[in-house]
């Protein structure tokens, strides 16, 4: 783990999905209240028990976290036997890492990120595009010319590699010559074993990215974590078609309104779902037309520093 700073290394540690654990590690909640509890995660490194109970304040975590950073052999063997299959991997104390994940989310910002292509791509201005898996053909159209626009704006598209909308809307973007980022909810390392995923991660054109175990399946509470990434990263969140009251679009929506991690816009027209009119009752931004779509102003979503989040940012 040469050329990573203390505080990355510790992170890696206390975050570890890349090796079998005796402790369960320490997921983004947990991490930033620690984080906040000693000031800094390279502070707890070369501390024996006794001295991290002291600094922890608390018996139980000092044991869990003391069990952690003990993989450090284990956890390097298997980054370097990941890194060199062309993965990255991110912390909020490396340079790469999307700054607006770290505003935005502030105690709920991934320790860790995995990813596949070109990581600058994370940081580039985006569109969010969102809906359901079972879209119909009209709101398909309007997911694909979104992303149509984006590109032609010189902007990324941003969307979660589901069925239905999101993969509609990067095939758009990628149609369009525009740049693509997949926030993903199942198994990274899977989804690069195809073909046409390895070609336009080799082209530099798209690249994807998980909170979770790369080899990790799915599961509708990745789903849940991981939509709060994807309204996190970009200027705003296209909502094409959701259903009222269910489902993770619904639900993803929702929660980004009610913690303000991302500007949400909703699609009034041909292909919207029912749930898109009660979206906008509760706060988020009706779109009737696409060329609006990259005019919109997200400057009402809060980028307060949290106490966690104080010592974290430059």
């Amino acid at each position: 783990m040469s050329g990573r700073s203390d505080d990355a290394l510790a992170t890696l540690l206390l975050s570890n999905h890349l090796t079998e654990t005796v402790a369960k590690p320490l997921g983004p909640k947990g991490f930033w209240t620690l984080v906040a509890r000693v000031g800094s995660p390279a502070s707890l490194l070369g501390l024996d028990e006794d001295e991290l109970r002291r600094v922890v304040g608390d018996l139980e975590l000092a044991g869990r976290v003391s069990a952690l950073l003990e993989a450090s052999t284990q956890l390097a063997f298997a980054l370097e036997r990941f890194e060199s299959q062309g993965f990255t991997v991110l912390t909020p104390f490396d340079d790469t890492y999307p700054v607006r994940l770290k505003e935005r989310l502030r105690e709920q910002a991934p320790p860790v990120l995995f990813a596949a292509g070109p990581v600058e791509l994370l940081s580039r201005e985006a569109i969010g595009i969102v809906g359901s898996r079972n879209v119909s053909e009209s709101g398909a159209a309007v997911a694909e010319d979104a992303a149509r626009v984006a590109a032609t704006a010189g902007m990324a598209v941003v969307s979660g590699g589901a069925r239905g909308v999101d993969q509609r809307s990067m095939a758009g973007a990628y149609q369009a010559g525009g740049v693509v980022v997949g926030y993903l909810a199942d198994a990274l390392e899977r989804r690069v074993r195809t073909p046409d995923t390895r070609r336009v991660i080799g082209e530099g054109m798209v690249c994807l990215a998980t909170p979770f175990k790369p080899s990790a399946g799915f599961s509708a509470a990745g789903a849940m974590a991981r939509n709060k990434l994807i309204y996190a990263a970009a200027r705003t969140t296209l909502v094409v078609a959701t259903d009222e009251g269910t489902g993770g679009t619904w639900e993803g929506a929702v929660e980004a309104l009610r913690h303000r991690y991302g500007h949400v816009t909703v699609w009034r027209g041909d292909g919207e779902g029912p749930g898109n009119a009660a979206l906008i009752e509760r706060g988020a931004h009706p779109l009737e037309s696409l060329d609006e779509l990259t005019h919109v102003d997200d400057s009402s979503v809060s980028h307060d520093e949290s106490p966690a989040q104080i010592s974290l940012l430059p």
